[in-house]
């Protein structure tokens, strides 16, 4: 009987503690369709047909999963719960001059505390509260500030604390300048109490004149100086000049008196810096005197403009499998800073017009990717391109997923070709798609992440001659994803061809 007691206490411990992949409700509407559905009473449960792993919303084939890649970039596969969500900050992902904060990779300049103590201020003088920084919890960046104000961590010794900068062992802290002329600082603990973190005021970018007008377009900069403003200012609004003299396009238009530069480097002088981030153009306008009988200095009005290297673009077509039907249509992207284009042949002459597109399976896919980007000191980057059966790039769980390029590389060589990344602002590669089992013909869309390398100071374009275990860190600016479809597939025919007898 002892027996039969420990057999029944096994048999209850293997009921209540064995996993399972239910996700219950009101109504089995929601469950996948290689979902089952128990209903009891209220309540609605959907769970995973045997062969299938995840949570009876989302079901993934196991044996398909467990050789390819079916889970959407910062997700992992796992046996019983499918695609799951991953700590991307684990794996060396984030990109150059992004950092890895709150689990996710971002931009400081735009993720930062505010550390707003009047007491860290070069100019306290209270020499009875004592601060100390050494037990502070330091997390992520951040970014200064005194009454208010911008505030910067100097960048000399400050002497009237100490008689040397030396008496302490010191420790490097990363700094970035972000857009608008304000640094975020990633800071560690001081090596002893008691040592804090001071700050000033962060000088000021030149102050532009009245009615000083700035566009960053895509193309060009536009520079505007309001006639009147200028004229009471004694200062001629007709005699400026960039960088560099008689180089500019002049034009007067409503009382203003625009000079315009292509959005380029060299152009006109024009100085060229990139972050990690942004790229930043930076010039001049040089404004002389109206009184022009003697010799004087122009005035200076230094400008910048500053474009994200981040950008998403999606091509707008559709790959839609079906069973025999004649021809074939794809569509291009909207005009966007990046834009994907599908194409009939190796030509890359003539893209698919707008709408769907229907191709037997196992047809050869061409793809070319464009950024709208005037300078060309940069190269267009594919990074990751794979094909779903969603048209939404960051839907975690699509039920087809294919991976065409990874970490900058053909995924399998026998389906895919690079033709050609990083070398110029476009960027091509050719792909022969197949269904998984069970797909049925789904419209498919293919997505690229993208990236922009300063081919001034890095070799842009991809070596591939091995396989990448892990990704690399990228000396490219990530940008937003590129999008094609739908795709439609007609189904091949399966029997041989008849032989005609002779």
């Amino acid at each position: 009987m002892a027996v039969m007691r420990g057999f029944l206490l096994l048999l209850l411990l293997h009921i209540f503690t064995g996993t399972t992949s239910g996700n219950c409700g009101s109504t089995c509407d929601a469950c996948h369709k290689n979902a089952t559905c128990k209903e009891d009473k209220n309540t609605s449960c959907c769970f995973c047909r045997e062969g299938f792993a995840g949570d009876g919303l989302n079901c993934y084939d196991q044996q398909q999963c467990n050789s390819s890649r079916c889970c959407h970039e910062g997700y992992q596969w796992t046996a019983k719960g499918g695609c799951e969500d991953i700590d991307e900050c684990r794996l060396p992902l984030c990109k150059r001059g992004m950092d890895c904060i709150d689990n996710t990779c971002a931009d400081p300049c735009s993720r930062y505390s505010r550390l707003e103590d009047d007491w860290r201020s070069v100019n306290n003088t209270d020499q009875v509260s004592l601060h100390c920084d050494r037990y502070v919890y330091w997390q992520g960046w951040y970014r200064m500030f005194l009454d208010n104000k911008d505030a910067r961590i100097p960048e000399r010794c400050i002497e009237k604390r100490s008689s040397s900068c030396c008496l302490f062992p010191s420790h490097d802290i990363h700094v970035k300048l972000c857009p608008g002329n304000y640094y975020v600082y990633k800071l560690l603990q001081p090596s002893a109490c008691h040592l804090a973190y001071c700050a000033e005021e962060n000088p000021p970018a030149p102050a532009p004149p009245a009615h000083f007008d700035l566009i960053c377009g895509r193309d060009n900069i536009q520079v505007g100086v309001q006639v009147a403003s200028m004229m009471s200012s004694q200062l001629d609004p007709f005699s400026g000049n960039l960088a560099a003299n008689n180089c500019s396009l002049v034009r007067e238009s409503d009382g203003i008196v625009w000079y315009e530069t292509e959005t380029k480097e060299g152009a006109c002088g024009n100085k060229l810096k990139t972050n990690g981030t942004h790229a930043i153009y930076f010039n001049a306008l040089f404004l002389y005197s109206v009184d022009n009988s003697s010799f004087s200095p122009p005035e200076t009005f230094p400008f910048s403009c500053a474009y994200a290297l981040e950008t998403d673009t999606s091509l707008d077509v559709a790959i839609r499998p079906i069973l025999p039907i004649d021809g074939g249509v794809s569509g291009v992207g909207a005009e966007a800073t990046a834009s994907m284009s599908l194409f009939p042949n190796a030509s890359f002459t003539e893209p698919y017009a707008a709408g769907v597109v229907t191709l037997p399976l196992g047809s050869p896919l061409y793809v070319g990717v464009s950024v709208q980007e005037t300078d060309p000191v940069f190269a267009v980057v594919l990074e990751d391109c794979f094909a779903t059966n969603s048209q939404d790039i960051n839907e975690p769980n699509p039920s087809f997923f294919q991976s065409l390029i990874e970490n900058k590389c053909p995924a399998n060589r026998r389906e895919v070709a690079v033709i050609s990344s990083g070398s110029s602002l476009r960027s091509r590669f050719s792909a022969v798609l197949f269904l998984f089992q069970n797909n049925d013909f789904e419209d498919v869309y293919i997505h690229c992440q993208l990236s922009l390398c300063d081919q001034r100071n890095f070799n842009c374009v991809p070596s591939c001659h091995r396989k990448v275990a892990a990704r690399s860190i990228s000396s490219s600016e990530q940008m937003k994803a590129v999008s094609v479809g739908p795709i439609h597939f007609v189904g091949r025919s399966l029997h041989p061809p008849k032989k005609t007898p002779v």
